[in-house]
């Protein structure tokens, strides 16, 4: 019954949404005189990472469809970690670098050109959105994976890179491992209500194990933590994989700043491109051994079909 529920949801989102376009020859009119265009902002977490940002804008997006509205991500008009903590109005939306807004809509077309606009703080209470738990759920799993298909696909060219990546770094192996390690400011500050990752021992201890019977062709790693990326380098040598940086973050443990504090972070739209390159291919290893965090949720949001999975389910900080 819950599986049909989701089903219904979904095709009743997208009829709304289809209802809005204009056809006429095999050409898609975007309408900006008749649709009525709902602004989302999240402006009470300017530190919030991608992952945090797209989960949370993800339920905001199912919700104002559900309520009529084409939803518009803004994520230039307040201070954040994408925009430096400024209002520079010239700059492109960040998030429009990453995923398309529902349709071919960008966020300065819809303030040029929208006859009918309201303007939304997205929240996250009281709103059906992806969380920790989803993650054990593959029946809503597979519901946001279809949402976000739809109305916030990645940009192509993204894809398109990560693949040239992942390419080059597997050749055609089928058989390779993604491992996504959070550390920093995770380790450093345990921030209150977020989730606990592993230790590296235990992460490495379990790969070795896993190894014995999968004999995998690569490891894959994603981590901003270049202390953690470093211990992997020397346990699988060669057999790790990862996306090379220009340089370290240098994250100061001792000072226990947030991750979007470091000055290496800040506005640095190129280190973030990374990240979702990382989550992307992620995305498209063959099994999966991860914290549970936000760019987890992303992992799975993008492939909810894993030959095999391992998620670390540790409780949260108190």
């Amino acid at each position: 019954m819950y599986k049909i529920i989701l089903k219904i949801c979904f095709s009743v989102n997208l009829i709304i949404i289809l209802s809005k376009l204009k056809i006429n020859k095999n050409l898609h009119y975007l309408d900006y005189e008749n649709s009525d265009f709902a602004i989302i902002r999240r402006t009470n977490c300017p530190k919030c990472g991608l992952f945090s940002y797209y989960i949370t804008y993800l339920g905001c997006i199912n919700y104002f469809i559900n309520n009529g509205y084409i939803p518009i991500v803004d994520l230039i008009s307040f201070k954040n970690v994408f925009n430096g903590y400024s209002n520079d109005s010239s700059m492109t939306n960040p998030w429009e670098l990453f995923f398309n807004q529902p349709f071919g809509y960008t966020l300065d077309n819809v303030l040029k050109k929208g006859k009918n606009i309201k303007y939304f703080e997205c929240k996250t209470e009281g709103i059906f959105r992806p969380n920790s738990n989803t993650l054990f759920n593959k029946k809503i799993l597979t519901f946001w994976h279809n949402i976000g298909l739809v109305y916030s696909p990645i940009k192509s060219e993204i894809i398109r890179e990560a693949n040239r990546i992942k390419k080059k770094l597997f050749k055609d192996s089928t058989n390779i491992l993604g491992i996504l390690m959070r550390g920093t400011d995770y380790i450093a500050r345990k921030p209150p209500k977020h989730p606990i990752p592993p230790s590296s021992d235990t992460v490495i201890n379990q790969i070795k194990e896993y190894d014995k019977e999968k004999k995998y062709d690569f490891f894959f790693i994603a981590t901003e933590d270049d202390l953690i990326r470093n211990l992997f380098i020397k346990h699988f040598s060669n057999k790790l994989k990862f996306i090379k940086t220009d340089k370290n973050l240098d994250y100061d443990y001792s000072q226990k700043l947030f991750l979007s504090d470091n000055k290496n972070v800040i506005g640095n739209l190129k280190l973030m491109k990374n990240y979702m390159l990382n989550i992307i291919i992620l995305s498209k290893c063959t099994d999966i051994i991860c914290a549970n965090t936000s760019g987890t949720l992303g992992v799975f949001i993008f492939n909810t079909k894993f030959r095999f999975e391992k998620i670390y389910n540790l409780g949260l900080y108190k």
